[in-house]
């Protein structure tokens, strides 16, 4: 089981969540025009579609930055349901609403992904990395607002190595 916590603190993950971003946009920029439509492999998304993925996922987790910080801050919130993360062959799926749409040029995403950034940090500014609060994630489980950013940077990573 993949350990979180040895994504450092904040400012570490902050850190190499910039680093990943800056290689996730080098690769995207430097790319054929081919590649980036076509699927990585029978079945899969194609480079774009990753990418669109990689900034619904950090739209979802600065909300959920936000979501705790209300939550450290005494609001009262409606409960949200939780829904377990699912896997197919031993691999997870990306939930329904961090599936990419795809049919997004190059420009779009980058744009999306500019934006998306830029709610992830400005949660993350807001963000105290020592408040117990805590939000389920689908695969890993009751995270801190610190759990989410390395969960944030894990998953950035981790497409990042897929598109090679």
């Amino acid at each position: 089981m993949l350990n979180l916590e040895a994504y450092g603190d904040k400012e570490e993950v902050l850190a190499r969540l910039a680093q990943s971003r800056r290689a996730l946009l080098d690769r995207l920029r430097e790319a054929e025009t081919s590649w980036l439509t076509t699927p990585l492999r029978e079945e899969a998304w194609t480079p774009l579609m990753v990418a669109e993925h990689v900034a619904l996922v950090e739209e979802s987790t600065a909300r959920v930055l936000r979501r705790l910080r209300r939550v450290a801050a005494g609001e009262d919130l409606p409960p949200v349901p939780f829904v377990p993360g699912e896997f197919k062959e031993g691999k997870p799926q990306a939930p329904e609403p961090v599936r990419p749409q795809g049919g997004l040029s190059l420009e779009e995403v980058l744009a999306l992904l500019e934006r998306t950034r830029g709610l992830l940090l400005e949660e993350a500014e807001k963000a105290d990395p020592h408040n117990p609060a805590t939000f389920p994630h689908p695969f890993f489980g009751e995270l801190t607002a610190l759990g989410w950013l390395r969960a944030a940077l894990y998953h950035e990573e981790h497409h990042l190595k897929a598109l090679g």
